[in-house]
């Protein structure tokens, strides 16, 4: 691959993304080059625009009226680390606007890795692929994940037929929908296909004899999925429909049940849930808005060092 941006302060923001981005290593190493000229370039593409508007100040993204401010400075007045603050903030904020997409091109990575697609090695001068160094915004980077993963991921589907242990009903959600474990790897990679996510690519296999965790799959009355789920020790780690979106009311309303009945919480009212980890679990508040006792947390705000007071 090419060299690397030159501005000093172009890694640490790499670092931030790619840690905010929790992938995993099986799933990262083989698209990380991939990741660093697409979605490291136009994360770092955004802030430079929005550093030539405010350096210290960002309003959140479709805000008008009273638009919800976010410091991303860094805060220099605490001293050694003023960088790695500056871009590990830019990066939470980033992925709380815009991961839904952000792990959708990443899936699309994975799946041409792993068959080798033949644009990977069509390169410009620089040694980038030309299909990538072409968008020029996320939009455009999403409508070429969506169109690689449309015809490969339909295919698929129809390739895996899934046996009578591969999955196991769980729950009736009403109106013919259910809830259905997954219970092996066939049953992730038909999931995967079906729902154009990451389920399927392997990250998640170690995942399926793990007792703590649920691999769940809301099905219409044809047992088509509607959306899947992450259940990590009773608490809604992921919740997701097709393509990583944001499930419809509907589906979300279906769920409340499931959440109730299961008792399920949200990711970051875990006990150990670090303020610094990668944000999952606005999903678990929507589920669970009708559910007492719901601790309802605040935005993404600074935590200043130990050291220091706030």
């Amino acid at each position: 691959m090419a060299k690397r941006h030159k501005h000093p302060e172009y890694r640490a923001a790499e670092r931030a993304l790619v840690a905010e981005l929790d992938l995993g290593d099986r799933a990262l190493i083989p698209i990380r080059s991939l990741v660093e000229c697409s979605l490291v370039r136009l994360f770092w593409e955004d802030w430079k625009r929005s550093d030539a508007r405010d350096p210290k100040w960002i309003a959140a993204p479709g805000d008008h009226e009273e638009p919800e401010l976010h410091r991303v400075d860094g805060w220099p007045e605490y001293g050694d680390g003023t960088v790695e603050r500056k871009w590990s903030r830019r990066a939470r904020l980033w992925m709380s606007w815009f991961s839904i997409d952000a792990w959708h091109v990443c899936d699309w990575f994975i799946n041409a890795v792993s068959d080798g697609e033949p644009w990977l090695w069509n390169l410009d001068d620089a040694g980038y692929p030309e299909k990538l160094m072409k968008c020029g915004n996320l939009q455009r980077l999403v409508n070429e994940a969506t169109k690689g993963l449309r015809q490969r991921n339909a295919d698929l589907a129809r390739q895996i037929v899934l046996g009578p242990t591969d999955e196991h009903f769980i729950h009736d959600l009403g109106a013919g929908h259910t809830l259905v474990q997954l219970c092996s790897r066939a049953a992730l990679r038909k999931e995967g296909a079906l729902m154009h996510h990451c389920i399927g690519q392997g990250g998640y296999e170690d995942l399926l004899d793990d007792p703590e965790v649920l691999l769940l799959s809301v099905r219409d009355p044809e047992g088509s999925p509607l959306a899947t789920l992450d259940i990590r020790s009773g608490y809604i780690r992921q919740f997701c429909a097709i393509a990583n979106a944001e499930p419809s009311a509907a589906i979300k309303d279906l769920v409340v049940g499931a959440a109730d009945a299961f008792g399920w919480q949200d990711w970051r009212d875990r006990p150990d849930f670090r303020a610094d980890e990668q944000d999952y679990g606005h999903e678990a508040l929507v589920i669970l808005r009708d559910l007492p006792p719901l601790r309802r947390r605040g935005g993404l705000g600074f935590i200043p060092p130990a050291n220091t007071s706030s």
